[in-house]
């Protein structure tokens, strides 16, 4: 069975017609025809009905399609992990992250990631939205708190802790609180999202107290509410890796160092989360030990 032939099919299938298909081999739309042909006289079986105006795969095409697919990818992987074994990890990356977490810890690891592998092609897409990796051809995203069941391969990168932060500029104008309930009496400056925007989780020694807040500001961005507070709008509760070198540069103070404080989730993460697949590229397993081994 040619195997040509076989992709050809598959192409097609997913296309709906010859000329796509013809237009991205770079061939003639009646030499992606007559592998169809092909295949089906092997098979003895009519995959496509055609007209004049339609290309519809038959029932016994759908079927086809639906088996064959697995083992064809299955024998791409094979290919693709005999060629990875024996050369550098190579090819077009495609990575996703928040705006904020592209930016803060992402973008000042870019030189060293390009200096140990020049022969990756990174491309970065920052966004705040939900990007799928599947229909979008993400290769991997990194994504933020507790995750939803899904077929995608996850990999925890960091655990992630929550501090309550102001600038020195705020707290000489305000008293610094001294416990959770002085926050209702401040500035507060939040995520927008529902966890973060209508309570705040405060626990010590065992002890868990929920106090409601009326935020004076709301964002979706982790590094405008940073700058926010910067500027002495008010407290927000940011994650370690937005504030760390502010906190140590001293133009954030933290406050109520000794509560644990979240949204309402307790346990949170920064994961990588990559294609559910027997097989990780080269150039995949590269940026997620790389990173793993800098976060």
């Amino acid at each position: 069975m040619d195997i040509d032939n076989i992709k050809a099919f598959i192409a097609v299938y997913r296309a709906g017609n010859f000329i796509e298909v013809a237009n991205d081999w770079k061939v003639a739309s009646s030499t992606v025809s007559r592998a169809v042909a092909s295949l089906e006289t092997q098979l003895n079986t009519r995959l496509f009905q055609r007209t004049t105006r339609k290309l519809v795969p038959t029932q016994e095409g759908e079927h086809y399609f639906e088996k064959i697919l697995p083992l064809i990818e299955e024998i791409d992987l094979v290919h693709q992990t005999l060629m990875d074994s024996a050369a550098a990890p190579s090819g077009h990356l495609r990575v996703t992250a928040s705006v904020s977490y592209g930016q803060i810890v992402i973008a000042p690891l870019l030189k060293a990631f390009r200096t140990q592998y020049p022969s990756i092609e990174l491309e970065l897409i920052l966004s705040d939205g939900y990007i799928d990796l599947i229909s979008d051809q993400v290769d991997i995203a990194i994504r933020h708190g507790n995750l939803s069941d899904s077929s995608l391969v996850a990999k925890k990168l960091a655990d992630v802790s929550y501090h309550l932060v102001s600038s020195k500029a705020y707290l000489a104008q305000r008293d610094a609180p001294q416990i959770p309930d002085d926050l209702r009496d401040h500035d507060l400056v939040t995520f927008a999202y529902e966890n973060f925007r209508n309570s705040w989780n405060f626990e010590r020694n065992g002890v868990s107290q929920r106090i409601s807040i009326r935020p004076i500001m709301t964002s979706t961005n982790a590094a405008t509410i940073r700058q926010s507070v910067r500027d002495g709008i008010g407290i927000a509760l940011l994650a370690d890796w937005t504030i760390h070198s502010d906190v140590q540069s001293e133009k954030l103070v933290e406050l109520l160092p000794d509560w644990r404080v979240s949204g309402q989730s307790k346990e949170s993460a920064v994961w990588l989360v990559y294609p559910s697949r027997r097989f990780v590229p080269a150039k995949t397993r590269a940026f997620i030990d790389f990173l793993s081994s800098r976060v």
